[in-house]
């Protein structure tokens, strides 16, 4: 018989012990969720909160070249903060590969897992945990995540990292780093400046990912998988497996971004909307859960080095604008946003002027 969550102290079992939301639903037979998981009624994705049909750009980019695909490129980041890309040439079977790689890991044993666990990974430069913000949170979001730094110019980076998907994470990184390039210099170009050495460290001196792991979920109206908020770097390309729903919030309702075979998601962060002065959006999205299936995603962060000074670009500040942002170095950013749980997009407008 396996024990109830009256049995146990589910946070404390969760976050204390090590286990995570996935420990969880592997040592109990879960038929409510349990009450750390349940979201206020305002936080919660309910039916009437979501807009039927995608109005979420869906963008052929074979031909990088192609004066239509930077237009079409500029004009999602300007009007909506994210679209996604076909054609990206990375074959379906990689995406696969690395989606296989994600769910191996989750499916290693507890104590295997526990290995990698924050503040005790045997590796430098990858880690597990629960939630977003645990010990900060009064609600927990329903999602375990692996997070990988790609330190390539050292050479025993991966050295520690799970053998089970080493390889994959590795392959990924690898791929999504040119076309991650190719989309900021679109966006960057139509800002009247480039990337140089001046400011590439700033553009995407880091480069993380995230295996985001989703288990099925006894009550999904009741629980979130990850909490309504706007990424902090500078762009993110998202892998989702068939089934995941993120949503982006458009006023008071939810646009669905729909998993297409293949496709990547592309979403503005909040560097480039402050870079931009905010001619760029950043999008504010979030993660819903499933009661049939567990599900995976894995996003790659491309971001700034910790010392950048983030602020409105020169370029666009030449005809006399007036910045809307006052300058913040990213370090000081992160410790902002890690310093409490997802709350939509509070970090931006915190810096941003009256």
């Amino acid at each position: 018989m396996r024990p109830t969550t009256d049995e146990i102290e589910v946070r404390d079992f969760v976050v204390n012990q090590k286990n995570g939301v996935k420990g969880l639903v592997d040592f109990l037979i879960l038929t409510t969720l349990p009450s750390p998981y349940i979201q206020p009624p305002q936080e919660r994705f309910t039916s009437d909160k979501i807009l039927l049909g995608s109005s979420v750009p869906v963008i052929d980019v074979s031909n990088w070249n192609d004066p239509h695909v930077a237009r079409e490129i500029c004009h999602a980041a300007t009007k909506l903060g994210l679209f996604q890309i076909v054609n990206h040439g990375i074959a379906p079977a990689e995406l696969m590969g690395v989606t296989a790689a994600a769910r191996g890991f989750f499916e290693l044993p507890a104590e295997e897992r526990r290995r990698y666990w924050r503040g005790i990974s045997v590796s430098e430069t990858a880690w597990l945990t629960t939630s977003f913000n645990p010990y900060k949170e009064r609600v927990l979001e329903w999602r375990d995540f692996l997070k990988f730094e790609y330190l390539p110019q050292r050479h025993d980076f991966a050295a520690t990292w799970p053998s089970v998907c080493k390889e994959q994470v590795i392959d990924h990184f690898k791929k999504i780093k040119p076309i991650t390039e190719k989309i900021l210099n679109i966006l960057i170009n139509n800002l009247n400046s480039v990337i140089d050495e001046s400011n590439k460290e700033t553009l995407m001196g880091t480069m993380r990912m995230n295996f985001n792991y989703y288990p099925k979920c006894p009550e999904p109206s009741l629980a979130i998988g990850t909490g309504r908020h706007s990424d902090i770097n500078t762009l993110t390309l998202l892998l989702q497996e068939d089934g995941v729903s993120s949503s982006l919030e458009d006023g008071d309702k939810w646009i669905h971004v729909p998993p297409i075979p293949g496709a990547i998601v592309v979403n503005i962060g909040d560097v480039l909307q402050i870079l931009s002065n905010d001619r760029y959006r950043s999008v504010e999205h979030c993660v819903v859960v499933n009661k049939c299936c567990s599900r995976v995603s894995i996003p790659v962060f491309c971001g700034p080095v910790h010392d950048s000074v983030i602020e409105p670009l020169p370029e666009v500040l030449e005809n006399n604008e007036m910045a809307r942002y006052r300058k913040i170095v990213y370090s000081d950013y992160l410790k902002e946003f890690f310093g409490r749980p997802h709350d939509g997009k509070k970090t931006v407008e915190s810096i941003k002027f009256p």
